[in-house]
């Protein structure tokens, strides 16, 4: 198989987000059946070209964290359907790639040392995969092992249940936030610039980790309360100098004097309806294209007051969406 195709394989399933998973398939099949014509204009076994495929994309989805055994299911189901118009002997075809699977040369002693450290990583990635698929109560230990392909013992090696797995799972994306945050995030700014700077981050992080924020969501009478309050304590420890910026932004005269908490409550509750949106209409378009709305409200509110009619300016940054 030529480099390019690897390489537009590699492309579709690195871009394709956790959330999204199942939408990997159909590109992939395209690129399938474009090769196939190719095999059948130059007389070239259409046979080998499903093998070297199939090969390939196993490969690239194995270092995924899209990777799931439902999904590979499902890709060796598609795939089958689509080999057969070139008259290829399906019964045939399933024994080759059963033994082109079985002939995968065995991996180094470090490299299995390195796949036992990464099972954690498989099983959290395929709880993840599930919550948001079914919800928190709907998922089952049994589910989780089963799309992480393993055994339900290796669940038990570095979880004792589903309740200690999904806080490690909270944990481990809060830390994941605040660390991108302090490198991210401009401290020496202004008051305003600091608060933009997380507005963005926040919107962006939880772009990129939709369906760990679908799971917090759906269990929002639980769990949302919780974590928006850990992730306002954790925000304020990664910026210690966030409270007194502040409260000197509020004795200049920059910000009104209000309740520190109460503030931030609000901020993260603002943002939290931006993203439930999103995710409501399907995750379309970038939320950093929201970032100039959410600005606009929580800085400067979205009425105009009595006496400020007159002065209103034509044009404005802020949008209503409808």
């Amino acid at each position: 198989m030529k480099p390019a195709v690897r390489s537009e394989i590699q492309k579709i399933i690195k871009n394709t987000k956790e959330h999204k998973d199942t939408f990997v398939i159909s590109p992939l099949i395209e690129i399938l059946r474009r090769e196939l014509k190719k095999a059948e204009a130059k007389k070239v076994s259409p046979a080998e070209i499903v093998l070297e495929f199939v090969d390939a994309v196993e490969t690239a989805l194995a270092e995924s964290p899209i990777y799931s055994t439902p999904l590979i299911r499902e890709f060796y189901r598609r795939a089958l359907d689509a080999a057969d118009p070139s008259a290829i002997d399906r019964e045939a075809l399933l024994e080759d790639l059963l033994f082109q699977s079985l002939r995968r040369i065995p991996e180094p002693e470090g490299t299995k040392r390195s796949k036992l450290k990464n099972a954690k990583a498989r099983i959290v990635i395929a709880a993840l995969q599930e919550f948001s698929e079914k919800g928190y109560h709907s998922t089952t230990i049994e589910a989780i092992v089963e799309r992480a392909g393993m055994a339900k013992g290796t669940f038990y090696k570095y979880f004792k249940t589903k309740e200690m797995l999904f806080t490690a799972l909270k944990e481990e994306k809060l830390a994941e936030f605040v660390e991108l945050a302090k490198k991210e995030v401009k401290q020496d700014a202004d008051i305003l610039g600091i608060l933009e700077g997380v507005i963005t981050h926040y919107l962006g992080f939880f772009e990129q980790n939709a369906a760990f924020f679908k799971v917090i969501i759906q269990e929002q009478k639980e769990f949302g309360r919780e974590f928006s309050e850990k992730f306002i304590n954790e925000l304020i420890l990664a910026f210690p100098g966030l409270k007194r910026a502040c409260w000197k932004a509020s004795r200049n005269g920059q910000l009104k004097q209000m309740n520190y908490f109460t503030v931030f409550f609000g901020i993260v509750g603002f943002l939290n309806g931006v993203i439930q949106k999103w995710l409501h209409d399907g995750g379309q378009g970038s939320l950093l294209d929201e970032v100039d709305t959410v600005k606009e409200v929580l800085f400067y509110g979205f009425a105009i007051r009595p006496e400020q009619e007159g002065q209103a300016k034509k044009t404005s940054p802020l949008k209503v969406i409808s």
